[in-house]
């Protein structure tokens, strides 16, 4: 038997009846039983230059699927695993989001075509406040 792995979020949509609907929806994967999927959240401090953003990303793995989902900027992101050299590297719509070593590289492509200005976050559990 297949597991599935939910992704809920909320998604704002038009209707006939109403000019804006909010509804909480789900992304349903089917996935192998085996090895079991698992979920792990990390909260991190991305440095902007200007300020900090805290960042909850949520990792998503089962077998050779793996997902990152995360908020940047009031979007949400949902990113899938691509081949890096080294390190976990995602992407999803405009993002890079790149993880090694608990360190992220985030890059916006829209913003920055060419890789120039990286975002960098670090895992708070690695932090001294």
């Amino acid at each position: 038997m297949k597991k599935t792995l939910h992704i809920l979020g909320f998604l704002a949509t038009s209707s006939l009846f109403s000019l804006g609907n909010t509804f909480a929806a789900s992304l349903v994967i089917e996935v192998p039983n085996d090895p079991e999927p698992t979920t792990q959240t990390v909260t991190y401090q991305c440095d902007t230059g200007t300020n900090k953003e805290r960042v909850e990303a949520t990792y998503h793995n089962a077998d050779h699927i793996s997902l990152v989902d995360f908020k940047w900027k009031g979007d949400r992101i949902i990113a899938a695993n691509v081949i890096a050299a080294s390190g976990a590297k995602f992407v999803g719509e405009q993002y890079i989001w790149w993880e090694k070593n608990k360190e992220v590289t985030l890059f916006d492509l829209i913003n920055d075509p060419e890789e120039k200005k990286p975002i960098l976050c670090k895992d708070e559990s690695t932090l001294l406040f």
